[in-house]
């Protein structure tokens, strides 16, 4: 088979086409998954600072309940890019998809992408510790690992097996390609931060969660849906357009699991 390199301009075109045809799906998705979520991550954020600030210390105890929004929030963009993978690639296939089905795909891999979510914070953290270099690598390494768990159902440990397989001699496109993303939800953060400040001084107006503006909290949660959504999509077209370029796979028989 002819060795052909990843294209990055055809996977941001794909994305953004999936994107296009797939608004409001992937929109309702983003909000249950990551938009609803962040905002309640904000309020109960707000509640613990305040709780430190009402009381005089310099931290207040950490309750169960922040333990556990802070790894469902770890899993959640998992859970989303396990329903995008779905969307993408029925989309791609030109065949039916729905916010139903996507999102049953998703709750139904549950339990399996949790501990896929633990395993993969654990390994970025150790290797980040170590120093950013290998880090940066495990994150191409393991860059498909989700959507080849979703497509292939190949198990928690072989995804990361699979997702290597997968994106070994195309690791520096995939590097480019993240520092590229990187940089635009970078951006468009700084944006968001903007134009939350901007709004407030104009207005005078401080609805709050607690000591967190409302109009902040919203705007970063509108931010992460897109990011979030942009990322997730972005994977599976990334994870499709490498088995055609390692093994010549359809998207047709990439689809297969879902029928």
């Amino acid at each position: 088979m002819e060795n052909r390199n990843l294209d990055i301009g055809y996977v941001f075109e794909k994305t953004f086409s999936v994107i296009g045809q797939r608004f409001s799906e992937l929109a309702l998705l983003a909000l249950v998954f990551v938009g609803i979520p962040n905002l309640i991550l904000s309020w109960l954020t707000a509640q613990w600072i305040e709780q430190a600030v009402t009381t005089g210390g310099a931290m207040p105890n950490i309750s169960f309940g922040m333990i556990a929004a802070n790894i469902l929030l770890g899993l959640l963009p998992l859970l989303l890019q396990a329903a995008a993978v779905h969307t993408t690639v029925e989309t791609m296939s030109n065949r039916p998809s729905s916010f139903n089905t996507s999102l049953s795909t998703a709750l139904g891999l549950f339990l399996p992408l949790l501990a896929l979510s633990i395993l993969l914070s654990l390994g970025y953290a150790i290797a980040f510790m170590l120093l950013i270099v290998p880090g940066l690598i495990l994150m191409t390494f393991w860059a498909v690992a989700v959507p080849a768990f979703v497509a292939e159902r190949t198990g928690i440990f072989g995804a990361f097996g699979r997702s290597m397989d997968l994106t070994e001699g195309q690791r520096w496109r995939i590097f480019g390609l993240m520092v590229l993303a990187f940089i635009a939800f970078t951006v468009a953060g700084l944006v968001i931060g903007l134009l939350s400040f901007g709004s407030m001084a104009a207005t005078q107006t401080y609805a709050t969660f607690g000591t967190f503006s409302l109009w902040h909290a919203l705007l970063e949660a509108v931010l992460a849906m897109v990011s979030g959504v942009v990322a997730a999509v972005g994977v599976a077209v990334l994870y499709v357009h490498l088995r055609d370029l390692k093994e010549g796979t359809s998207i047709d028989r990439i689809g297969d699991v879902f029928r």
